[in-house]
């Protein structure tokens, strides 16, 4: 396997930033409810988290950092992070109007998605070169979309299924995030 496709299987699968290192779970449980909807989310999911993290890490490796300034990181990130999101979604509401009216509140909480500043502080910590890095946040990105869609179809099966009484619900949808998540981690030998 080709070093870059290694890094984007790593943090696709391995690292993923939903399962494994828990950032964005609130977008997990709360907005993979329908499918159709599901998949407008994850893609305006990864753009965000790709263009915010790529352009956080530039910023950190390029200003923050050679100027002494790295405490200012956080406040930064997620200025960045809401600035680039909130016209994203701007410039998205076009194609997606009858979504943006119905999950407002679940596309502008993309703003302050914790995995979109999780995974800034991560690539700014990282010691990886600046292209490992960026492709690094493309493989975080593709994994929190894959997991995003896979969960609401997942949603839709166990809506259907015989489920015993107790475990109905939210429990069930948790013991199937645990069990993925362990199945993930069966990854980590491959890269």
């Amino acid at each position: 396997m080709t070093p870059l496709l290694s890094i984007i299987v790593a943090a696709a699968l391995v690292n993923n930033v939903v399962l494994i290192q828990s950032l964005g779970v609130s977008s997990l449980f709360a907005y993979s409810n329908r499918l159709q909807s599901t998949i407008e989310l994850a893609l305006v999911s990864f753009l965000a988290i790709f263009l915010a993290s790529s352009i956080n890490l530039l910023l950190y490796r390029g200003i923050l950092l050679p100027l002494g300034l790295e405490y200012l990181a956080l406040l930064c990130f997620v200025g960045v992070s809401a600035i680039l999101t909130s016209l994203l979604l701007r410039r998205l509401e076009k194609e997606f109007s009858l979504s943006m009216r119905k999950q407002e509140f679940a596309f502008y909480l993309i703003c302050g998605n914790s995995s979109i500043i999780g995974l800034s502080l991560l690539n700014s910590s990282a010691l990886l070169s600046i292209a490992d890095s960026l492709v690094y946040s493309f493989g975080a990105a593709l994994g929190f979309a894959l997991i995003l869609l896979a969960f609401a179809a997942l949603r839709q099966r166990l809506d259907t299924a015989d489920v015993p009484a107790p475990f109905r619900g939210a429990a069930i949808q948790l013991i199937s995030a645990g069990i993925v998540a362990m199945c993930l981690l069966g990854f980590s030998g491959m890269v």
